[in-house]
């Protein structure tokens, strides 16, 4: 191989360094509720706008001021939730948080509240982020999700479109 041809490489490898520059990043991770055949889901909507294939890793997931009865198991609250996938330019990984929340929560019996912090793990070529999602009240009852709101209702945006809700993270507020 000749000598331009390791030199143009490196060439390229400095340009991706420099393109991928965390503010150019658009991974936006959302917390909602969506409505389907009479089932209510609470997902993790990890969505990729950028020009670069995602890998996550992991949603982290702690609860405070847990409000439970009954419950089976101790409260861990904290637990991460393994994801392990890409997600290519453009495209968007559906994951659901509600059995992750039941089991932090100790597996409670009847209707419960906490608040729920989001922390998602991801790289990007070879640079490791977070996105940390805002803090939110989710009521549930057992797996089913009763409702999800904002915790600071005047500092977040709140889309509410068809039955659903998504809590944006503080970073892509519009």
């Amino acid at each position: 191989m000749d000598k331009h041809f390791w030199t143009r490489l490196l060439s390229e490898r400095q340009k991706i360094k420099v393109e991928s520059n965390p503010s150019k990043i658009k991974f936006i991770p959302k917390l909602r509720i969506s409505r389907q055949d009479d089932w209510v889901y609470l997902e993790l909507l990890l969505w990729n706008r950028s020009s670069w294939t995602v890998w996550v890793e992991e949603a982290a997931v702690a609860l405070d001021e847990l409000e439970a009865n009954w419950q089976t198991v101790v409260p861990a609250g904290h637990v991460i939730h393994k994801i392990l996938q890409n997600v290519v330019p453009g495209d968007a990984l559906s994951v659901s948080l509600a059995a992750t929340i039941y089991d932090a929560a100790g597996r409670p019996q009847g209707q419960y509240s906490c608040l729920v912090l989001t922390d998602i793990r991801y790289r990007v070529l070879n640079e490791w982020h977070v996105a940390k999602l805002e803090k939110c009240r989710v009521e549930m009852k057992a797996l089913t999700v009763v409702d999800l709101h904002s915790t600071h209702r005047c500092d977040k945006k709140v889309n509410q479109m068809k039955g659903s809700v998504e809590l944006i993270p503080k970073d892509r507020k519009g």
